[in-house]
């Protein structure tokens, strides 16, 4: 059964396979919280909100259009995490997620910290919505188009932002990043 006949499904107020979906997207949903809040009872909260309102607001899909249920369900993630950030008045700390990498060894698998930190502070150097962009398209594996409907921007200006943002880190630094990609 895939997303799509399991959403039309639930919109018959039938949710009993709304369990496949959780298991298919738990693990995704609570990994992207994670690398915005840092929090495990955070990330774990917001992870079962966004489950919660996915929901409550199934019978609001259209699945006639170009409908992607994955790009969905990360616009509410995505959007819980800014109403977090909104109430709790709390910006993302680069160093908190530097912090949690040096504690998981991540040092053993990398031979040059100094690039490391090159990669860290690049990535804090960031617009908030360029940074996000980045981790969605490298970390997330989303596609162009994914992103632009979490982040509400053109599927062009996210091609653009990662684009420029992938070209101003020099050769030494893109090679830390892809392994942080393949570690974390």
């Amino acid at each position: 059964m895939n997303d799509l006949e399991i959403i039309e499904k639930c919109q018959l107020w039938d949710s009993s396979d709304f369990g496949i979906l959780y298991d298919k997207y738990i693990d995704k949903i609570y990994s992207f919280i994670y690398l915005k809040t840092h929090n495990k009872v955070v990330s774990e909260d917001l992870t079962s909100d966004t489950f919660f309102k996915l929901l409550n607001k199934i019978n609001l899909i259209d699945i006639s259009g170009k409908f992607t249920f994955n790009s969905w369900i990360y616009k509410i993630a995505y959007n819980n995490i800014i109403d977090f950030y909104k109430s709790k008045k709390e910006e993302l700390n680069i160093d908190d997620m530097y912090k949690i990498w040096t504690d998981n060894d991540i040092w053993k698998q990398i031979d040059d910290k100094e690039k490391l930190k090159e990669v860290f502070k690049y990535i804090n150097g960031l617009k908030q919505e360029h940074r996000d962009i980045l981790i969605m398209r490298l970390w997330d594996d989303l596609s162009y188009k994914e992103i632009a409907k979490i982040t509400w921007k053109s599927e062009d200006n996210c091609k653009q932002i990662f684009s420029r943002n992938m070209k101003n880190i020099n050769s030494d630094i893109t090679t830390v990043l892809l392994i942080l990609l393949f570690i974390i």
